[in-house]
């Protein structure tokens, strides 16, 4: 393990240097996951007698040299059409200078959303709120509210059409996500921008985390989390317009919440009715979701030949976009979900997540690895490279409400199939249409406030 452990952390490092060191470029936090999560698995190889096969190793280092090679070359190609853009000014020195000056100095408009409109907002996601804990006590009977959120969990994660909650509640849920990631953003340009924040911004990302938190996902509270370390990053490095970066003070902050993070995660674990999984103390528990994902796909290709006879086409990969397919073109998919039988290695639970690699494996074969990270890697620096260029929009830009999504999925790759599941999902579609809609409502209706500074 240590051989592969020590490559992955190798592949970082020529992934933050061929990308100019910025800490959001999809290749930094592609091979950053891999290498976080190889450090865990090293760490706990002799418990879980964890010695990767060739084709284990095979996977990780060719899956994370292909991404930081797909991403380099497309980086290039934009950097090259921006050189060119400069040089072909009248004054290039005055380019120059121009490139030099500080964002700041464009006149940055602060945004003020009328009080109504927020007093609607927060009413609203309030009352979704207690509508979803009702329609989850409705289903779980007698059980206690955490025992519920876990077995409505576990019927809509393992069955197409289980138990499940009514459409209402799936319809409030991602509205409310969307949201946190909505007033996320505004939350963090009112700070970077003008050093201060709204307390509404900040009580409606809560209440966004707090629904998420009821429909038994803590995932999803990390990836709020995550779009607004991407917001603060990406409005920081546009301020200063991409000029070289000082990431000490970043990675610091991005070090003390991550452990906080981890801290609470055992505490939400039996809050949401999973005290089963935990393990013997907090670092057993957090390897089994950090580093256990490594020794789960070597016991997975070590036991099974891929790609998977029998299942439908795509049916891990693209989980959450079939059901809609399926609707569409009018056919059957089986009952099962996700296929993600719970691992043990001399009597160590390890649970049941296997890296990103597993989906692809299980669906494609190795083929599956070598065409859908190139996808993945260009679709993700294509919004990255467009948010280089953008500067100072009249909205909440939605390159950059995408692309925190993606980064959320690229962080958590080393986890599982966060990308395809999160990004290629009817969930998604209906997200977006409600950052459409808060655009519209916060920004045209023209009963906005705002003032310039």
């Amino acid at each position: 393990m240590l051989p592969l452990a020590f490559t992955l952390i190798l592949i970082l490092i020529a992934a933050y240097f061929l990308n100019n060191r910025e800490l959001m470029s999809p290749a930094v936090l592609y091979s950053g996951a891999f290498a976080f999560s190889g450090l865990w698995a090293l760490a706990y190889a002799g418990k879980w007698f964890l010695e990767p096969s060739s084709l284990t190793v095979l996977v990780l280092v060719g899956g994370g040299l292909e991404f930081i090679f797909v991403t380099w070359f497309i980086h290039l190609f934009f950097s090259s059409i921006r050189s060119k853009q400069v040089v072909n000014e009248q004054d290039l020195t005055r380019a120059v200078d121009n490139q030099k000056l500080n964002v700041g100095k464009e006149k940055i408009e602060e945004w003020t959303v009328a009080t109504w409109k927020i007093v609607l907002i927060l009413v609203v996601l309030i009352v979704g709120i207690f509508y979803t804990i009702y329609e989850i006590k409705k289903i779980g009977g007698g059980m206690s509210l955490g025992d519920a959120i876990y077995y409505v969990r576990v019927q809509t994660i393992f069955t197409v059409n289980g138990n499940t909650l009514p459409r209402s509640v799936s319809i409030i849920r991602n509205f409310s996500l969307s949201c946190g990631f909505f007033f996320g953003y505004l939350l963090v340009r009112e700070f970077v921008y003008f050093h201060k924040f709204s307390l509404s911004n900040v009580f409606i990302v809560l209440l966004a985390i707090v629904t998420t938190l009821l429909m038994g996902d803590r995932t999803e509270m990390v990836v709020v989390l995550i779009a607004i370390f991407c917001y603060y990053y990406c409005l920081l490095r546009t301020k200063s317009n991409w000029s070289k970066p000082n990431n000490k003070k970043f990675i610091a902050g991005v070090v003390i919440v991550g452990t906080i993070v981890l801290l609470v995660f055992p505490p939400i674990a039996n809050m949401l009715g999973r005290e089963s999984d935990a393990g013997s103390n907090s670092l057993d528990y957090l390897s089994v979701y950090i580093g256990a994902e490594i020794k789960n796909l070597d016991i997975f290709l070590r036991t099974t030949t891929i790609p998977v006879t029998g299942s439908v086409w795509g049916s891990q990969t693209f989980v959450n976009i079939l059901p809609w397919f399926a609707k569409i073109f009018n056919f059957t998919l089986p009952p099962e979900g996700l296929t993600l039988p719970y691992q043990t290695v001399n009597g160590v639970y390890l649970g049941n997540v296997y890296t990103t690699y597993y989906a692809y494996l299980y669906d494609f074969g190795i083929w599956g690895v070598f065409t859908l990270v190139p996808i993945m890697a260009g679709i993700s620096q294509l919004f990255f490279e467009r948010i280089r260029v953008t500067k100072n929009p009249n909205h909440v830009p939605y390159s950059i409400l995408i692309y925190s999504n993606i980064v959320s999925s690229l962080v958590l790759s080393f986890f599982s199939n966060k990308f395809f599941e999160q990004i290629f999902a009817r969930q998604f579609v209906l997200i977006i249409f409600f950052w459409v809609f808060l655009n519209f409502f916060i920004f045209e209706t023209g009963l906005r406030q705002s003032r310039g500074k």
